[in-house]
């Protein structure tokens, strides 16, 4: 009855230590659950983090690749833009779609993607107004100049996110801490029963502890692998960036030497090193049936062990190590280098580890893309520094030059008017004996000469009078040319009109009409202007002499600008203009029209001692005109 009643308590006793185990299991295994289920979701705000970071990236890259463009005009600072470009819309859905659960998180990130596009859009407008040939700076600040706020509205946007996901972070740290607590007391309790049930409750214990070590390392490789994404941002030189992102990758793969080397059709050069004793710069030919090759040819992913590895055809690898997993660096889907982690151990790497270094190379070529068009941007600022010191030095040694032979030209042009003044003067005194004695000759003698000699008299005074003209009008161009130039706000008009009553009173018996336009006026030196307006003028009353009535207009084109004198002489053939403004050169006869051949000259010399342009129409009997600029 006793034992009856033992075995029933033993029983009950059993059945209550079973229900109690059976009750401490189910609670432990629910804490595992919920565990799992937090360390789930702190990997997936992780995720989340880094999906915001990648778009911070994508569009930081954009805004680089951009300016360069608009800096240099070169197309291939657009290849990072084209790639944030095309990669934005991608990490936008990304986004979006691991923050289903978050109708918060959703609405920012619609708003996020708003500022973006009009970010981009703005952008776009900047490149096609450089593509097109505007260099306009005002235009290109425009452009660029609204980056700074977009760009502040999406990291209040994104760090508004970060902060959201970290607090869940918190909270859900804080449950999985409040598991881990339940299952220790329900292990603990359930260790203090039968030794079946201990070892039991010992196994189940084991499993948890490895559950919890297994999320715990995946939460250390999830923070390094940001620390890998933080390193990727920084503006660090080439050199200083494989060396640290390559110290990180062997910390995050537990590798015992990575070696990194860039592709070049064919062949691998080797970049940088760490934990391994490599040849820098190092260029290996590889044969097609290389692992390396086949690996960088079809961007995938190779694992070799054993014999594989030992003819990796670099020696540090080849000796020391016994599993080698080498990866592809892609840029564009294009495969720029090649990343090899070893470890000592044979049949050391798992697919977790290959899937955890695939995600690191594309984090280190996204990298190295990154400090390549930071270095660009760098050298070209440099080269762009180098050549404004070359031009500003040309510019000083080309001014040096100008002012030189500026010098050398006025000491030249004012010897050539030193001596033409000084032979059109000294060339006075025999002309003046000349026509002196021509004249005493006429009068003492003339009865005495025969009709011929006298007409040789009277040539010989015309040929002297015409020699006195030609010594003034020398003269005149002289003092035109030395004297000295003084602007002032004048009356064109009336300047006109007063060389137009100088020309009626020297012409009484000519039938002159003289149209002059009212109200012009020119910014000029009043002397000199007039000086071309009587040689002007003077020319079309001389042209016009054989026409019964002299019509001469003088006006202003409101098209051009232009002042000109034109009258409906004799005109001349076009195909001569070009020696009318030249010292001499006439294009009619002295027994059609007499004249100097220095008029025109003299207009010439004025006009461009104003800084302006002359220029002749006409056709043969059908009258000129003359046009002038003053600057």
């Amino acid at each position: 009855m006793k034992a009856r009643t033992s075995q029933t308590i033993i029983s009950s006793l059993l059945f209550g230590a079973i229900l109690v185990v059976t009750l401490n299991a189910w609670v432990a295994y629910r804490a595992v659950e919920t565990l799992t289920q937090s360390q789930f979701w702190v990997a997936h705000t992780w995720q989340v983090i880094n999906a915001v970071e990648r778009v911070l990236g994508s569009l930081k890259d954009a805004e680089t690749g951009t300016r360069g463009y608009l800096l240099t005009g070169d197309d291939t600072y657009l290849a990072p833009y084209a790639l944030a470009k095309a990669a934005l819309p991608e990490e936008l859905n990304q986004l979006q779609q691991l923050t289903t659960d978050n109708p918060q998180e959703q609405g920012r990130i619609a708003e996020m993607r708003a500022v973006i596009d009009q970010r981009l859009q703005t952008l776009d407008e900047g490149v096609k107004e450089r593509s097109e040939g505007n260099t306009n700076s005002i235009r290109l600040f425009v452009l660029t100049g609204t980056g700074k706020t977009e760009m502040d509205h999406v990291r209040s946007l994104s760090a508004a996110m970060q902060s959201t996901e970290q607090s869940l972070l918190k909270q859900r740290t804080e449950a999985a801490a409040v598991a881990r607590n339940k299952a220790d007391a329900t292990l603990i309790g359930a260790s203090s029963l039968d030794i079946v049930l201990l070892i039991l409750l010992f196994l189940n214990l084991s499993r948890e502890r490895a559950m919890r070590y297994k999320a715990a390392e995946v939460a250390e490789r999830l923070q390094e692998l940001q620390s890998i994404s933080d390193v990727a941002l920084t503006r660090l030189t080439l050199a200083e960036l494989t060396d640290e992102l390559l110290d990180r990758v062997r910390t995050v793969a537990h590798a015992d030497g990575v070696v990194l080397c860039m592709w070049h059709d064919g062949e691998i050069e080797v970049n940088a090193a760490n934990g391994i004793a490599v040849n820098h710069g190092l260029r290996i030919k590889l044969d097609p049936t290389d692992p390396l090759y086949q690996a960088a040819t079809a961007n995938r992913v190779v694992t070799l062990t054993g014999t594989s590895a030992a003819h990796v055809p670099l020696d540090g690898l080849s000796r020391e190590m016994h599993a080698v997993l080498v990866l592809p660096l892609t840029i564009s889907d294009r495969v720029v280098g090649i990343l090899m982690a070893g470890r000592r151990a044979a049949n050391a790497f798992e697919d977790t580890d290959q899937q955890l270094l695939t995600v690191v190379a594309d984090r280190i070529a996204l990298s190295l893309a990154r400090v390549n068009a930071y270095e660009a941007e760098r050298e070209a600022r440099r080269l762009a520094e180098a050549s404004a010191e070359e031009v500003q030095a040309l510019n000083t040694e080309l001014e040096e030059r100008v002012r030189q032979r500026t010098a050398e030209l006025e000491a030249t042009n004012r010897e050539l008017e030193a001596f033409s003044y000084s032979v059109s003067h000294d060339l006075r005194a025999p002309l003046r004996s000349v026509d002196g004695i021509s004249v005493a000759l006429e009068e003492d003698y003339g009865e005495q000469l025969t009709p011929e000699a006298r007409d040789f008299l009277r040539r010989i005074r015309a040929g002297v009078q015409k020699m006195g003209q030609l010594i003034d009008a020398l003269l005149q161009l002289s003092r035109i040319t030395r004297a000295e130039l003084t602007r002032e706000d004048i009356d064109v008009t009336a300047l006109a009109e007063e060389v137009a009553a100088d020309l009626r009173q020297q012409n009484p018996t000519r039938n002159l009409t003289l149209r002059i336009q009212p109200r012009m006026r020119a910014d000029a030196d009043p002397r000199l202007l007039r000086v071309a307006l009587a040689n002007l003028l003077g020319n079309a009353v001389k042209f016009t002499a054989k026409k019964e009535v002299a019509v001469i207009d003088v006006g202003q084109s409101p098209e051009t600008n232009e002042f000109f004198v034109r009258d409906n002489g004799a005109g001349f053939d076009m195909q001569y203009a070009g020696k009318l403004f030249t010292a001499f050169q006439r294009l009619h006869g002295d027994r059609d029209f007499q004249g100097s051949g220095i008029g025109l000259a003299t207009v010439s010399r004025v006009v461009r001692r104003h800084g302006g342009k002359t220029r002749a129409e006409s056709a043969v009997g059908d009258g000129a005109t003359f046009l002038f600029t003053l600057g």
